[in-house]
């Protein structure tokens, strides 16, 4: 077995030589391989009279544990960004030990997450993979990727599947692939071999070409290296997984070339007709992503308890899958009965299940709960409904009579999620009232403070004058905040404000530059508002489009209020939604930079500026394994 150490030195060297601050490391149980166990030796047969039966291979022994290298204290690391277990609203009932894929694959989470279980017999994890800490995932997909490991290591002794990037402990988003959210999404490596025809195990995932080659380049870290796509054992893995009855494929991602190779392998090894047809439409080069040429990237199904517990499926079903509702109908029917019952806990967890389960049949049973004797049961209407429908009237009806500061709080958070003239009326309304949440530890707070933070969420930007008017009669929490919301929506602030003006007014109080400002710019649209700021930022965006990309992704890291609205266009222009808003600007600015830049030629993309690019000897995410 070929390990390549020179290269594994070298590329730790170059990962952490990036002078970026360091962030918080996310790193949970951390092993890998330092060897794999050489087949058993066949014993030789004692006589040839009456010769003795072979006697079995023993079965091979766990790799030795490797502490995982440390991160040197410039290496740029995941950020640490929600929680480890998030919560989910058990009921009566429920297995409060089984993994729970909530949401889909691009926006969901994972609660009662497993950790890979390692050190394993026919499972390691690759090096550079190894430090990202992206080791949770589902328990169907840890019996699938089990079950697929033992077959081949029957069929070929002493081999052991490498792992890539599964997911966080909590799930939700990681900056190596859009997806793998919710335990669902698996990366496993390609089995290779050198010139020999022995097998190789790099540090990391190496993109084959379309011979299923690859070739170091000269003066790279991979200078001399040759390695070649192994059919008989990645053919192996996959009808392993094929047979495997622990998950439900949706897809093996693979590049086509790879993928012809498989069957092709399939087909000389004699496997039925049945397995070929179902691979062939299980093996799939992504549309919209690389073309996954360094590893298998594995997608199943949600399971019967995910679909019971909010998972939500993407793209076309496996051959043959069906959902088995059965156990999701059984939660709703737990749900809706526990909506009446005599504890206020119970009550909130059903609202709060139905909303995880989007039961919009349940809506009038929600709204009914607005006027719950318990104020915990009234947030969890609120906080539900946006979830169930359009139901701004209901939710603006309960603001004009709510008390109780919390269910404040989420009614008007609700508000600023759904569309309608309701939800905006009261949103307005609340801008010149004068009562004060008290929001326990967050301190007191402003209802309209809270009102102008939430039309600063709605990216809508008829609010505008009304905050305008609403800034003289503030209170200083509220003029700040109202300051703020009137930056996210123009994408000005009050120096541009009176950049902008042809012509200045008398008084140079806030209210009057910003009427000023309103009275010349009303007649455009927001997308020419947001234009004309990142213009006067320094960014030459003459419209929001995919040809000013790079001058986007650039502005990403530029003032919050240019931030946001520079990842809220590339949001809207990509159809990718990472929770980069939360992210510290630089983070969001890289991962912005090197989203785009895997795809540009795909998408159209005038060419990255040189200075911009993401990739290169001192990137730490300089990897091929993204865009899943």
């Amino acid at each position: 077995m070929l390990r390549l150490p020179g290269l594994n030195s070298a590329l730790r060297r170059a990962r952490h030589s990036r002078g970026a601050g360091a962030l918080l490391c996310l790193l949970g149980l951390l092993v890998g391989c330092q060897s794999l166990a050489a087949p058993a030796a066949t014993p030789t047969p004692a006589a040839p009279v009456a010769a003795a039966a072979p006697a079995p291979p023993p079965p091979p022994s766990p790799p030795p544990y490797v502490e995982p290298p440390r991160p040197g204290p410039e290496h740029w690391v995941l950020p640490e960004i929600g929680v480890s277990q998030p919560y989910f609203p058990l009921l009566p009932g429920d297995d409060t030990q089984a993994s729970r894929s909530i949401g889909d694959v691009v926006n969901g989470h994972l609660y009662n997450a497993q950790a890979l279980p390692l050190p394993h017999p026919h499972m390691a994890i690759l090096e550079v993979q190894r430090t990202r800490g992206l080791l949770y995932t589902s328990e169907p997909m840890v019996a699938l990727i089990e079950d697929a490991a033992a077959h081949l290591a029957d069929r070929h002794p002493g081999s052991v599947v490498y792992l890539g990037n599964f997911g966080r402990k909590g799930g939700g988003d990681i900056p190596y692939s859009v997806s793998h959210n919710n335990g669902r999404d698996a990366d496993l490596a390609i089995f290779m071999l050198d010139p020999q025809g022995q097998p190789v195990v790099a540090h990391d995932l190496l993109p084959l070409d379309e011979q299923g080659t690859f070739t170091g380049e000269p003066g790279s870290e991979f200078e001399g290296l040759e390695v070649r796509f192994d059919p008989t054992r990645n053919w192996t893995l996959v009808e392993g997984l094929l047979q495997s009855n622990a998950a439900e494929l949706q897809y093996i991602f693979i590049s086509n070339p790879l993928r012809q190779m498989l069957l092709a392998e399939g087909r000389r090894q004699g496997a039925s007709a049945a397995t070929l047809q179902r691979a062939a439409t299980l093996l799939v080069q992504p549309g919209g992503a690389l073309p996954h040429n360094d590893h298998f990237h594995l997608r199943i199904h949600c399971a019967p308890e995910d679909l019971a517990s909010g998972c939500q499926e993407r793209g076309r079903r496996g051959p043959g899958f069906r959902p088995d509702l059965r156990a999701r109908r059984e939660a709703i029917a737990r749900a809706n009965t526990y909506l009446n019952d005599a504890t206020p806990a119970l009550r909130a967890r059903a609202i709060e299940r139905l909303a995880l389960l989007r039961v919009s049949t349940a809506s009038a049973a929600v709204i009914e709960r607005l006027s719950d004797p318990s104020p915990r049961v009234r947030a969890a209407a609120a906080r539900a409904l946006p979830e169930l429908g359009r139901h701004s009237r209901a939710l603006s009806a309960r603001l004009e009579h709510e008390t109780h500061p919390r269910v404040v709080a989420e009614l008007i958070h609700a508000l600023s999620q759904v569309p309608g003239d309701d939800a905006l009326h009261a949103l307005t309304s609340a801008l010149t009232r004068t009562r004060t949440v008290d929001l326990g530890p967050s301190g007191q707070l402003p209802l309209s403070a809270l009102a102008a933070e939430a039309l600063a969420r709605r990216d809508d930007p008829r609010p505008v004058p009304f905050l305008i008017e609403a800034l003289d009669q503030a209170d200083p929490l509220t003029r700040r905040q109202i300051a703020h919301a009137l930056r996210i929506l123009t994408n000005h602030d009050l120096g541009a404000v009176a950049h902008a003006l042809d012509t200045r007014p008398d008084a140079d109080s806030p209210a009057a530059l910003w009427r000023a400002w309103y009275q010349e710019h009303q007649n455009l649209d927001r997308d020419q508002w947001l234009a004309r700021g990142f213009q006067l930022a320094g960014f030459p965006v003459e419209e929001l489009s995919l040809s000013h990309v790079w001058d986007l992704c650039q502005a990403v890291a530029e003032a919050p209020h240019i931030s946001y609205n520079a990842q809220r266009t590339l949001m809207r222009l990509s159809g990718n939604e990472p929770a980069s808003l939360s992210w510290p600007r630089h983070d969001a600015n890289f991962y912005w930079r090197r989203w785009f830049e895997r795809r540009w030629q795909r998408m159209g993309l005038p060419p990255m500026p040189p200075e911009l690019t993401t990739l290169g000897p001192n990137n730490p995410y300089a990897a091929s394994d993204d865009n899943d």
